[in-house]
């Protein structure tokens, strides 16, 4: 009976193969193989006799004893068995046919005996307690949901990615569950059983059960069965086929077994519950945090906690490298024990540093499992258990810098692999927790957690595979952006941002590489064409200056034409210039020279951009007559093409400069009119083809003009809406055209300091966060105008100063009303001598450009100098001058401050009766409220009702 016992113990190995008769176990890797009881008793008498000649009746004795049975039996059931070994992979044969006679079993064969069985010594040091911990932090949810699980289910598997701490919460819902006295913990790290076969033996010494080495599922049935047990199966991914098999076993016989599993991937066993366990919370990008908001992100806790016993201790100061730090890391609650020791020695700043360029900084200075050591060792542990398809996957999606859609893999990789390849690989990768998986609009999406990516770039490199990769990925993101050039026009801004704003990122990185490497410089210039509408979507002139000029430089070295290449760039390159100080004769230039490259392109649409864009730059320095000259090109060229498209802006140009030029009825008609055809916002043809939104450009000048005419509360009203438009389509080119041009200047002109400020301020914020250079000098000024306006004296220099850098900048639109508000200023502050050289000045650049809306407050201004001065003759005369060229052009506005003065000059010198009656008839062609000026001229009114009364 022992010989009996010590065969049937035998396990016989051949080619990856493992037969243990005595379980019925045939494995191939840990993988097992499906065969009947007959096949496998044959298989038994085969091996029992290596080399030798088993023949026919004593191979139907093993297999039917005590029955007959036909030999074609033996014959379909060999064959079964051949072709079971065959499709397992095996490449040498192992059963030969010996006519005649029997069958030979002729592979290599390893016979090992069960006091033979050499197994880890790591298992000898296996006892099951609960490994020591440190207290969760950020986990509390996590850790309630699943002591709440283990009361529905018996097999909960914990997954996620390397180092997020599923042990770390495994372990502390054993303990929980232990401390309640609910269950025995049993805990078995199957991280150092490198093989299948020896998971049963890892979880039988663990739970203390001596078996025999062959029996062990059997045995552990036996000696667990009436048992209230929880089992924690940790770091079970690299023998998931035997961890799946034994837990599924076990599940089924014993109802008073409860098992927790850790694994970057399901098990796939019946009745499994799945608790995906994410990374821990860290602040976005943008959050503007203190040090006790920091803290109520879980990573940042994390780090500044375990920090705190290394002697650091987070301040204020601190908070942006720290949330930096805790986003680079990902929430990896690993990589954040690691890095936290150095945080007291390096600093977050210089920590965050090292972390930018590499992973290797991260190391354990303590004891713990060699994989555990290093992040990159935990990623390596990850990476070899990865097929060779799957790995090369991983190392090319390592290119992809933000989220990607299973579409993006395939655009950008798909000669790599056919789609259901590259589709089974990806979702492999996702499985095992190397890619993580988000959900967008219901729309899968897929991203590489950052040390993932570094780790799976360098091994890119180091395959040889990087540049060949880089290429590919050159090519798709240029095909993404063309097609974002093209839908720019027509789809919704919402969804356009949706779709393109998040690939920024890989768009600038791409371009960078193009430029740097060899043979690449022309896809550089086309990715960084292709990427215009993302520059002024985004409102990054700076950089769309700088990266235009670079593509224009490249294009020049390229052979070949590139016509439409370099008109695209030299458009590009006038808008730019927009923004960017001083204007001038390179600007005019520019745009020229870009209408010149769009005729010989044969681009209509080109040819009407580059002409709006000529006259909006001849309209901001002041060249009006130059205006009615390129809008007259324009509407000939708009005739002999039939394209009209841009006729509404062309005709807000012609609109302003008859206003600028004094024609202030006729240019606000044509405003008003062009406001009226145009009454909703977010046309994405029109701004992408003029850089402002219509509905925003055309209400910021009617703004002004309708101020102008009188009507304030009106003009509060329209510039109102221009803001609210800027902002509902958070288009930062139209939001800072809106303030700097209508909302601040309206408000300020109105006496509405307090709103004036407001929208200052809102401008001086966006201008700090976004790379637009136009608009500083304009905040300045209206900052200026408000500190004097609430009674600060030195303000009065600082509008001054203000004048002279929009005047060596060239900006000059509004340039006349600057001076008219500056001469307030210094009158208001007794500064008679200022406000006198602020006049003369003003007059003079009006005289000079013909530019003659401000006229009449002109004259208003010198008769108050006049009256200071004690020339009441004389400030009489102008008043009544002003009061004249006000009422005649339609300058109410100015028509009423003049008159307001006139009142209270009269009043002070003699009979002021017929001033009043002047006043009162300006005054009811005005609105009836809105700003100090309506206010002041109802006040004097009043005063002289009262009088009289």
């Amino acid at each position: 009976m022992e010989e009996a016992d010590m065969i049937d113990a035998t396990t016989y190995c051949f080619g990856n193969c493992r037969f243990t008769p005595a379980r019925q176990s045939l494995l191939c890797g840990d993988i097992p193989i499906r065969l009947g009881s007959r096949a496998m008793d044959l298989l038994h008498a085969l091996v029992r006799q290596p080399g030798q000649v088993v023949d026919k009746s004593e191979l139907l004795k093993a297999a039917w004893p005590n029955l007959f049975v036909d030999e074609s039996n033996l014959k379909v059931n060999i064959a079964a068995l051949r072709r079971a070994l065959e499709t397992s992979g095996i490449d040498v044969p192992c059963i030969a046919t010996v006519p005649g006679r029997g069958y030979r079993f002729v592979a290599p064969l390893t016979v090992v005996r069960p006091r033979e069985v050499a197994f880890p010594a790591s298992i000898k040091e296996i006892d099951g307690a609960l490994p020591p911990s440190k207290p969760l932090v950020g986990r509390a949810d996590a850790l309630a949901a699943i002591v709440e699980a283990l009361q529905q289910t018996r097999l909960l598997t914990v997954v996620g990615p390397a180092g997020v701490g599923k042990t770390s919460i495994a372990v502390a819902a054993a303990r929980a569950i232990a401390n309640g006295g609910h269950q025995a913990v049993c805990f078995v790290d199957l991280a150092a059983i490198e093989k299948g076969q020896f998971v049963a033996l890892a979880i039988s010494r663990a739970l203390g059960i001596e078996s025999h080495p062959i029996d062990e599922v059997d045995g552990l049935v036996g000696a667990l069965r009436g048992r209230n047990q929880l089992l924690v199966l940790d770091n079970c991914e690299h023998v998931l086929a035997a961890v799946a098999g034994i837990a599924d076993q076990l599940n089924h016989a014993l109802h008073g077994l409860n098992i927790i599993a850790t694994s970057r991937e399901p098990l796939r066993c019946r009745f499994e519950t799945v608790h995906r366990l994410p990374p821990l919370q860290y602040p976005p990008a943008d959050a503007v945090l203190d040090a006790g908001s920091a803290m109520g992100f879980s990573a940042v806790e994390l780090l500044v906690r375990r920090a705190e016993a290394h002697g650091y201790r987070l301040e204020d100061a601190d908070v942006p490298s720290i949330t930096s730090l805790s986003r680079r890391l990902d929430g990896i609650a690993l990589a954040i024990e690691l890095a936290a020791p150095q945080l007291k020695e390096s600093g977050p700043a210089g920590l965050l540093q090292m972390l930018e360029r590499d992973f290797e900084a991260l190391a354990s200075r303590g004891d713990g499992m060699d994989r555990h050591k290093t992040l990159t060792a935990t990623l390596n542990w990850s990476y070899r258990l990865l097929s060779e398809d799957e790995a090369r996957l991983l190392r090319h999606l390592s290119v992809f810098g933000g989220t990607f859609a299973l579409d993006d893999v395939i655009d950008a990789f798909g000669h790599l692999a056919h789609e259901q390849d590259l589709t089974a690989w990806l979702e492999a990768l996702a499985a095992k927790s190397m890619v993580s998986v988000n959900y967008t609009g219901r729309r899968r999406r897929y991203r590489l957690l950052d040390s993932t990516r570094t780790f799976a770039n360098k091994r890119l490199v180091a395959q040889g595979e990087q540049q060949a990769a880089m290429i590919a990925y050159g090519r798709f993101i240029l095909a993404l952006f063309e097609r974002a050039e093209e839908e720019w026009t027509w789809r919704p801004r919402e969804d356009w941002v949706a779709l393109y704003g998040g690939w920024s990122t890989d768009l600038r990185r791409m371009i960078d590489w193009a430029y740097g490497s060899d043979g690449q410089a022309e896809l550089g210039v086309r990715l960084t064409v292709a990427a215009l509408p993302f520059w002024v979507e985004f409102s990054t002139m700076a950089e769309s200056g700088a990266r235009v000029e670079k593509a224009l430089s490249v294009l020049d070295g390229l052979p070949g034409d590139h016509l439409v290449l370099r008109m695209k760039l030299v458009a590009a390159h006038g808008w730019n210039l927009c923004y960017r100080y001083p204007f001038g004769d390179e600007l005019e230039a520019t745009w020229k020279r870009g209408f010149e490259l769009a005729l010989e392109a044969g681009s209509v649409e080109h040819c009407l951009r580059t002409k709006i864009g000529l006259a909006m730059v001849q309209t901001a320095m002041g060249f009006h007559q130059r205006v009615f000259e390129t809008i007259a090109d324009l509407r000939r060229f708009m005739a002999s093409v039939d394209d009209y498209s841009a006729a509404p802006n062309a005709d807000r140009e012609l609109f302003t400069c008859e206003f600028y030029q004094g024609n202030i009825k006729s240019g606000h008609a044509g405003l008003e009119r062009l406001a009226r055809e145009h009454a909703t916002f977010g046309n994405r043809g029109q701004t992408s083809r003029f850089q402002i939104d219509r509905f925003v450009n055309f209400r910021n000048h009617l703004s002004l003009s309708t101020w102008v005419v009188g009507k304030h509360r009106r003009a509060l009203e329209v510039a109102k809406e221009a803001l609210n438009a800027a902002l509902t389509l958070d288009h930062d080119l139209s939001c800072a055209h809106s303030l700097a041009l209508a909302a601040t200047p309206i408000a300020l002109l109105c006496g509405r300091v307090d709103l004036a400020q407001e929208r200052a301020t809102m401008l001086i914020e966006r201008l700090k966060s976004r790379q637009i250079d136009t608009w500083p000098p304009f905040a300045r000024f209206h900052q200026a105008a408000i500190d004097a306006a609430r009674g600060e004296r030195e303000a009065v220099e600082r509008l001054r100063h203000a004048i002279d850098a929009i005047r060596e900048c060239n900006f000059l639109v509004h340039l006349p009303l600057r001076y008219v508000m500056l001469s307030h200023a210094a009158l208001a502050h007794d500064q008679i001598e200022v406000a006198r050289q602020s006049i003369d000045e003003g007059v003079h650049y009006c005289r000079e450009r013909g530019d003659r809306w401000c006229d009449a407050e002109f004259l208003h201004l010198q008769g108050l100098v006049c009256w200071r001065d004690g020339d009441t003759v004389s400030a009489m005369r102008r008043l009544q001058d002003a009061i004249d060229l006000g009422r005649e052009s339609g300058a109410l506005a100015f028509a009423l401050r003049a008159a307001t003065s006139r009142v209270k000059l009269a009043t002070e010198i003699g009979d002021p009766a017929q001033p009043l009656a002047q006043l009162k008839d300006i005054s009811d062609r005005c609105d009836s409220s809105g700003s100090t000026d309506i206010a002041a001229a109802h006040a004097v009114l009043a005063r002289a009702h009262a009088r009289t009364a």
